[in-house]
């Protein structure tokens, strides 16, 4: 960390001019410099008590020159971190760079802030990811940190304030990964059939996330000119998001994969159809699919309490309205191509569906597994017992032996 410098002046007879003095040791060199300036006033004349005020304030301007043009070269972290967030206005959705703002502002600013740019290591870096383990920060948490960090690391190379973008030889610790909650297919069979006498627009919302696997700041964004009653589909294309209290709309999606056109299921047609004739009869149409009773936008929090409440009312606790989205997936994954799946959800990268929904996967492995052994059972295989392996010469001629097939110095013992 580049600490202030601190001069210490003192008064030199020059001539019989009283003349301040002082050395300093240069950050950057390490060498020694000399500063030297003339108060005007005659030693002879009684001036020594005035040369000596002159030399603070003269002091004080050095100190302040010599530590801004420290700075200039090798700024705070804090202040590349504000410079960064400037420049990404121009290119970040605004809650984006509001999560960003919370990341930098409640943790990095805190612990590396005061570091200059130049002085930042690798080894620090890695010691602060190390501390957010140990303080429970997720794993998704910490790779938003280390966006910010790198972001502004890459600024300062493109900069010339570095050399080197130390973020990048970062290893994250792995942090706990949250497992949502699927619900079994009886579970949504039971919850669809509650649904039906739940209230606007928690009937809605849930109907849109455990059928179409829509995320919350979709549902939130969707609007009645979005969906198409004609063709059958609902066009993905609107969101808004909420963060820290202030709510964002955008005609844009989270991701390009994100914007996508899903076919409506008849009965969801039809339901959907008879929301948009009551809303308007009722004189709350305001252009959204989810609305209050009174035609206010839902908030997304809100949509997220209430279908929490919901979901438990139903005995489902601890489950909340992305898992129907993980539900949703649960059940297509059973019947469809995961690249299907990866589709339907708006995923922009296929690692993204398998990592989400690997227990499906895990049981379609099991069925294949069992397959195999069911045609190895047919084809006469039978992987013999330790007794079996040791009486090779009494295998009967359909039973294959491991160890009569394997070499005899490879043979399992």
């Amino acid at each position: 960390m580049t600490s202030q410098i601190h001069i210490k002046g003192y008064l030199v007879d020059d001539k019989g001019t009283w003349t301040v003095r002082a050395r300093y040791t240069d950050a950057e060199s390490g060498k020694r410099k000399l500063l030297s300036r003339s108060t005007g006033l005659k030693v002879d004349g009684h001036n020594k008590r005035k040369a000596e005020a002159m030399m603070r304030e003269i002091v004080e301007g050095w100190e302040q020159q010599v530590n801004a043009a420290q700075s200039t070269d090798n700024p705070q972290f804090k202040d590349c971190i504000s410079h960064w967030m400037e420049r990404k206005k121009l290119t970040l959705r605004p809650n984006t760079l509001d999560g960003y703002r919370v990341a930098a502002n409640k943790h990095i600013i805190p612990e590396l802030g005061a570091i200059g740019i130049c002085d930042l290591t690798r080894q620090e870096l890695q010691r602060y990811f190390e501390k957010l383990q140990r303080d429970g920060i997720s794993a998704s948490t910490m790779k938003k940190h280390r966006v910010i960090i790198q972001g502004v690391l890459k600024d300062a190379v493109l900069d010339d304030l570095i050399s080197v973008n130390v973020a990048d030889a970062i290893s994250l610790p792995k942090g706990k990964k949250f497992e949502g909650k699927a619900l079994t297919e009886v579970q949504v069979a039971e919850m669809l059939a509650r649904l039906e006498t739940q209230p606007e627009p928690i009937r809605a919302a849930v109907t849109l996330a455990v059928v179409y696997g829509l995320r919350r700041s979709e549902i939130c964004g969707l609007r009645w000119g979005d969906v198409d009653f004609e063709n059958n589909i609902i066009h993905i294309r609107n969101t808004v998001t909420e963060y820290s209290g202030t709510v964002y709309e955008a005609e844009t999606t989270k991701t390009k994969a994100s914007r996508r056109d899903l076919y409506m299921i008849a009965s969801t047609a039809d339901y959907l159809q008879a929301l948009k004739e009551e809303q308007a009869k009722s004189g709350i149409y305001n252009g959204k699919v989810c609305v209050h009773l009174n035609g206010h936008d839902v908030k997304p929090e809100y949509i997220s309490r209430a279908s929490i409440r919901f979901l438990k009312s139903c005995g489902y606790d601890g489950v909340r309205l992305h898992d129907l989205r993980h539900t949703a997936a649960t059940i297509l994954a059973k019947r469809v191509p995961i690249k299907q799946v990866q589709a339907y959800l708006g995923h922009e990268d296929i690692q993204t569906t398998l990592g989400i929904y690997t227990h499906v996967l895990s049981e379609d492995s099991i069925a294949t597994s069992k397959a195999m052994g069911d045609f190895l059972n047919g084809a006469g295989f039978v992987a013999c017992s330790e007794s079996c392996s040791e009486r090779t010469d009494q295998t009967p001629g359909n039973v294959i032996s491991f160890k009569s097939i394997m070499p005899e110095k490879l043979a399992v013992k």
